[in-house]
């Protein structure tokens, strides 16, 4: 099982956590809670229900953990876009492979502000309504459409001004 889930619950976990000592608590964590409460799960349903289950229950624990922890409750990032805009953020001059510019656009994800982050991941990727968000992060669905949409516009200037600089 754990050979099974382990690349999509560390894909979930690596979307909200940029350190990698919570990245793997989060993955472990989230494997305790999956086997704790496997034996019901198993009994009642197939397998593609229980995948979805375990992949439920990682997100769940990933928005416990923002709950408990204040330093996820920030709202403005301090670093300056300058900072942000230097870092390499690797595109290629070909643009020939899907997997390059889907590394390039996680990277630029990485680096949000992590409540803009993990609104962002929620609506963007995971599908979850703002109103949703807003109840998991204890905060309004408007301070969520904020975040997503601070999102957008800080993802917009970081990719856009990668492939002018490429141009």
């Amino acid at each position: 099982m754990y050979e099974w889930c382990f690349e999509d619950l560390i894909g979930i976990c690596r979307r909200y956590y940029k350190n990698d000592d919570e990245l793997k608590s989060a993955v472990n964590m989230s494997f305790l809670k999956i086997i704790q409460s496997m034996e019901v799960i198993i009994q009642k349903y197939d397998d593609l229900v229980f995948y979805h289950w375990m992949k439920r229950i990682t997100i769940n624990h990933i928005i416990d953990e923002f709950r408990k922890n204040k330093k996820y409750k920030e709202t403005i990032d301090l670093r300056e876009e300058s900072e942000i805009l230097k870092a390499d953020h690797g595109f290629t001059e070909d643009h020939t492979t899907w997997n390059e510019n889907l590394a390039v656009i996680l990277r630029a994800i990485d680096t949000l502000p992590e409540m803009s982050k993990a609104v962002f991941n929620l609506h963007a990727i995971d599908g979850y309504k703002h109103e949703e968000i807003g109840n998991l992060l204890n905060i309004s669905a408007n301070t969520s459409k904020v975040h997503y949409f601070r999102a957008k516009q800080k993802l917009q200037v970081l990719l856009s001004k990668q492939t002018s600089t490429l141009q």
